[in-house]
């Protein structure tokens, strides 16, 4: 079964630029090894201090199951590759599987 992790960002404005830039490390960094490709947006919250930018990761076969060690091993990932910001920002993790369609409604 396909499973996807939305993984959300909460980046202040004053921050976005380098936080863009520590989110396109992260998703080469994902590539060079072997974890899996990711897709980025990014989000402006009208009347908040911050931007949303939101990592959609694909997974590679291996890792499909997104076991904890999967996903602990995104954890440090993110930490290292966050690790220019002032501070880290807040991440909120989110886990999809793609419906199977044998499912009755």
């Amino acid at each position: 079964m396909t499973r996807q992790l939305f993984i959300y960002y909460r980046i202040p404005k004053a921050d976005i630029a380098l936080g863009l830039q520590c989110a396109k490390h992260m998703a080469a960094c994902l590539k060079e090894q072997g974890l899996g490709h990711s897709q980025l947006f990014q989000r402006e919250e009208a009347g908040k201090p911050y931007f949303t930018l939101m990592e959609v990761i694909h997974p590679a076969h291996e890792h499909s199951s997104c076991h904890a060690a999967f996903i602990e091993t995104l954890e440090q990932l993110a930490k290292s590759c966050f690790a220019g910001l002032p501070s880290l920002p807040s991440r909120h993790i989110e886990l999809f599987s793609e419906v199977d369609s044998g499912v009755k409604e």
